[in-house]
């Protein structure tokens, strides 16, 4: 019984951050209306507040199972092939995500290119696994010369990071027309190499 009261209210849990997920990807997180929230996730109003205490902590954990995500999808990359292989793979597995978790990929970069004080940190805080599992693509490419040696690879995956973000931006707000989710990956590793590849 307690295993099903536990799935239960994990199920509602859930329900909560998918619905704040929509809320703060088109409200942002003033405009963001909690009774809203607890309503759309199919819940009486208020109900967020029996798992969150306000609505700073259900943003952070939207941004934290967002980059949960992040984490987990990089973990799909194949291992081996060039530098420039593993990238496209990794630009793929993140339009993937973004395909079918949209209003998560949306809080994530909404917060991130808004330099909030208020959320900045939170984005930052939750996105550093994502980084690191970045760096450890770009680790390899770096020891064969593949990229420049003169930045820290942190600072690389970062820029890496940047790249699909501004092309995600540049996607919402061209309504789709371009650059196409398709193409994304290719032209954000071509953008990135570009820029970061080593002396040949």
């Amino acid at each position: 019984m307690a295993r099903l009261a536990a799935a239960a209210k994990q199920q509602v849990r859930d329900r909560l951050l998918v619905s704040a997920a929509a809320q703060f990807a088109e409200h942002g997180l003033d405009g963001a209306n909690i009774d809203r929230i607890s309503l759309d996730a199919d819940c009486a109003k208020g109900t967020v507040y029996n798992y969150f205490a306000s609505k700073e902590e259900l943003f952070g954990q939207v941004l934290a199972e967002g980059c949960r995500r992040a984490v987990e999808r990089v973990a799909k990359v194949p291992e081996g092939g060039t530098l420039q292989h593993r990238l496209v793979a990794l630009g793929e597995a993140d339009v993937a995500e973004l395909r079918d978790e949209e209003p998560f990929m949306k809080v994530v970069v909404r917060e991130a290119m808004s330099f909030r004080p208020r959320t900045y940190p939170l984005v930052i805080e939750h996105l550093r696994p994502y980084l690191q599992a970045v760096e450890e693509v770009l680790l390899p490419g770096r020891e064969r010369g593949e990229l420049r040696g003169d930045r820290p690879v942190a600072e690389l995956a970062l820029l890496f990071v940047g790249t699909l973000t501004l092309l995600y931006v540049q996607h919402w707000g061209s309504g789709g027309t371009w650059p196409d989710l398709s193409d994304i990956p290719a032209l954000a590793v071509t953008m990135f190499l570009d820029g970061a590849r080593g002396e040949r």
